[in-house]
This record gives structure tokens, C-alpha cells and sequence, in this order.
């Protein structure tokens, strides 16, 4: 069974990807050339941008023109899911498809040869079970100051949860061993 919830999960996770990209272009085709604007910088705008230039490389990631090397080790993302807020399995596979895209988007300019690594030789993702909040917060800490890629979700509350809610992780991706060092004490989801 838990490998079913994988696949799906990954399916999930491609579709969401697939949805981003296609919304990126959109968006893109819809605003032409004119680009440009209010000159303000503020952190939103700063976000959305970024947001933007993730989801154009991801969309020529794999069929750019630069080489991309094969990682000495592989690389994995994995996606810790807040068991606290007891969520139903459809939730849980949204939250954890929101968290690899914000992963992706949040650090495509910082971890760009890792990310396009990861896409070009199989993108694995791991599933695991975090207890609450606190213990999220210690591991994203602990991510970050070993300079690995960290994005949390924050839910809307629209369904299932309180808005503002904690849903889940992502870390990476990153080096196996490296993650390991940060997760590996934690049980498969």
C-alpha cells in the first residue's frame, strides 16, 4: 500500500508541476512584451517574480541547451507531512504537490544546477511524517543552516484546516546522504 500512495503522490506532484507551468505561460502570453511596471520593489512582487523565473526554467529545464552533469550522488527531495493537523489523503497529496513546486520556485536561482539535476535523473521524492509544528520548524532550521533548499506550506483554509496552518515541509533537493543527516530518523509516510 505505501508504495500505491507513492505513486500516486508522485503522480500528483507532476500534475500540480504541469498546472504551474502551464499557468506560467499563460500568464506569459498574456502579458507580451509590455512587461515592466511600477518600478516597486516590494517583497510580494520580489516573490512573484521569482516565482515566475522558476517556472520558465523548470518549463526549459531538461530541454535547455546547457549540459547538465550527472550529480556525483543522488539527489532527492523529500516532503514531511504534518501528522498533527490529521488531514484526508487528497489533502495531504495537494499539500505535498504545493510543496515541491514552492520548493522549486522559492530556490531555482540559488540551487539551479541541483534542481536541474534532480529533474533530468528521476526527481525522487520521499514522503515522511512529522508530529507538529515545532518538530517542522527544527528540521527546516537545521535544512537551512546546512544550506539545503527549505519551503513550507501554509494552508489557506479553505477545506479541511485552519488558514495559516503548517501542512508541510519540502528540503531539497539535495545530496541522499546529506538529507539523510536532517531526516533520516523519520518514519516513511
Amino acid at each position: 500500500m505505501p508504495g500505491l500512495a507513492l505513486v500516486l503522490l508522485d503522480s500528483l506532484i507532476k500534475v500540480a508541476g504541469g498546472v504551474a507551468i502551464g499557468w506560467w505561460l499563460k500568464d506569459a502570453a498574456g502579458k507580451g512584451k509590455s512587461g515592466g511596471g511600477g518600478g516597486g520593489s516590494s517583497k510580494k512582487s520580489k516573490q512573484s517574480a521569482a516565482r515566475r523565473a522558476g517556472a520558465a526554467a523548470a518549463a526549459g529545464g531538461i530541454g535547455s541547451s546547457a549540459p547538465v552533469p550527472r550529480p556525483q550522488e543522488e539527489l532527492k527531495m523529500v516532503l514531511c507531512v504534518n501528522m498533527s493537523l490529521k488531514m484526508g489523503t487528497g489533502k495531504v497529496g495537494a499539500q505535498c504537490a504545493h510543496a515541491a513546486v514552492g520548493v522549486l520556485w522559492s530556490h531555482y536561482n540559488s540551487h539551479n544546477v541541483a534542481i536541474r539535476q534532480w529533474e533530468m535523473y528521476g526527481q525522487p521524492k520521499i514522503a515522511l511524517k512529522v508530529s507538529d509544528e515545532s518538530e517542522m520548524a527544527a528540521l527546516e532550521a537545521k535544512a537551512a543552516a546546512g544550506g539545503i533548499p527549505t519551503y513550507i506550506v501554509h494552508d489557506a483554509g479553505r477545506t479541511q484546516i485552519a488558514a495559516g496552518s503548517q501542512t508541510v515541509l519540502a528540503i531539497g533537493p539535495a545530496p541522499k546522504s546529506q538529507l539523510d543527516t536532517v531526516t533520516g530518523h523519520l518514519k516513511l509516510l
